[in-house]
């Protein structure tokens, strides 16, 4: 009888054991997130490797960067497809079908703003670059971008080292964007939407003309207050409001998905200069998770970016962060070093920048991995 008793409480421990597990929550099982930048996703071998590579090294979680400057590593009747992906491959359905096997979590992972950085302009004929001049952002002084002289001339290497931005000032920008994340989250069964670059350029930006209209027409009522302050009020709302109508719009297609940004890890710097209010996007619930893209080398910097983070974001949002280390500048060492600090800070979702340092140099993952 004791035999038979003591088989049934081990049978009923096994069973609820294994319902708390079943029902946790996806925040109780730490993110192991990979960023998987466009070059890796352009044919089905490459696609395979980053599966096989991520499954192997126990990622939980894969960016996949499938909108790189305003063209589209998927199938879309909104965006140009781009040139580097042939017609008949859609890399984005074939990543999710190939990855129906794994618990692998894909976020198809986009540039919101960042339009374009080459010297040459796009090929395709319908990219915005060249159909929509007048949604690009500007500085104080630009003259009005209208022409394709304008554009071959002023290039990345003089707009501040990265290139052209579309303004997120100008309402046409953001319904154009709110387009993509609909057609996104309808046509493909997503796990997650990542967002990059979600900011301006810098604080130098906001001069679109449209988007200064925007400001005049809105704002009329503060004409007494403080220009510049009211100013960059106006450029926070701008992408917040985007950020909030996306998760609107996304949710209502899939209430699965996961809304992510990737932002920058200075929860000062991002606000001020950048106009990106993330803190408030994840207490407001426009978020479902932060990654602060905390790359610093010098383990004080990083460091400091961790308590500016902790301090001023109430606990309850701590798991929702995820913090991302880079690799392509600094040693494995280095960023191991900064893994094992954030485990001792309690904090235990992380995502690596990125898949293409390990295909590059083998080493550096077989010394990093250590850490985990």
């Amino acid at each position: 009888m004791y035999f038979i008793i003591s088989k049934l409480l081990l049978k009923f421990l096994f069973l609820f054991l294994l319902n708390n597990f079943l029902f946790c929550s996806e925040s109780q099982v730490p993110v192991k997130a990979l960023w998987v930048v466009r070059d890796y996703l352009t044919q089905k071998h490459f696609i395979n490797d980053v599966l096989d590579f991520a499954y192997k090294n126990g990622f939980n979680h894969i960016f996949a960067q499938v909108r790189g400057r305003g063209d589209a590593y998927y199938n879309s009747k909104i965006v140009p497809k781009s040139h580097l992906v042939a017609n008949d491959f859609d890399p984005l359905d074939y990543l999710l079908k190939s990855n129906i096997n794994t618990n692998i979590k894909i976020h198809a992972w986009i540039n919101v703003y960042y339009l374009w950085s080459s010297t040459n302009l796009p090929t395709q004929s319908d990219h915005i670059i060249l159909n929509k001049p007048e949604w690009l952002d500007r500085q104080k002084g630009d003259k009005y971008i209208k022409d394709e002289l304008y554009l071959r001339n002023k290039n990345r290497f003089n707009i501040d080292g990265e290139g052209f931005y579309l303004a997120p000032t100008n309402p046409a920008v953001n319904l154009h964007l709110i387009s993509v994340v609909d057609e996104l989250s309808k046509e493909y069964n997503l796990d997650g939407i990542h967002y990059d670059y979600i900011r301006f350029h810098n604080s130098n930006y906001g001069y679109n003309e449209f988007g200064l209209y925007e400001f005049n027409r809105t704002y009329i009522d503060k004409v007494n207050a403080n220009k510049e302050v009211i100013f960059s009020e106006f450029k926070r709302n701008s992408i917040t409001n985007f950020v909030k109508r996306a998760r609107d719009i996304i949710k209502s297609n899939s209430n699965k998905i996961i809304i992510s940004a990737a932002v920058k890890p200075n929860i000062y710097d991002a606000k001020l200069l950048f106009f990106q209010e993330w803190d408030l996007w994840l207490s407001a619930g426009y978020l479902d998770w932060a990654v602060p893209m905390n790359y610093m080398v010098k383990n004080e910097d990083f460091i400091q970016n961790m308590y500016l983070i902790r301090d001023n974001l109430p606990s309850k949002y701590h798991d929702k962060i995820v913090v991302g280390i880079s690799t392509y500048n600094q040693n494995p060492r280095l960023a191991g070093k900064k893994i094992q600090r954030l485990k001792k800070m309690n904090i235990n979702n992380i995502s690596i920048f990125s898949y293409t340092e390990f295909v590059k140099n083998p080493y550096y993952w077989k010394k990093l991995k250590k850490y985990f």
